[in-house]
């Protein structure tokens, strides 16, 4: 366990920068639109995934594309 901590401390932090993002997003006016397509995200995305920057059909392509490289 003790071994994990830094992975877990990680994951945390990386998650922090993520919830910041999001709020600033909300501040500037521009959370809920994809950054790929200028889309408004569906609310049932944003209800499972709030700090998402993708719509779903964006984020489908970016999986696509991420998995024809190997990634």
């Amino acid at each position: 366990l003790h071994d994990a901590l830094p992975i877990f401390r990680d994951r945390e932090r990386r998650l922090i920068r993520k919830i910041q993002s999001a709020l600033q997003r909300i501040d500037d006016g521009t959370y809920g639109i994809c950054d790929e397509c200028g889309e408004e995200i569906a609310i049932p995305r944003l209800k499972a995934r709030p700090v998402t920057r993708l719509c779903i059909n964006c984020k489908a392509k970016q999986e696509e594309d991420e998995h024809l490289r190997g990634d």
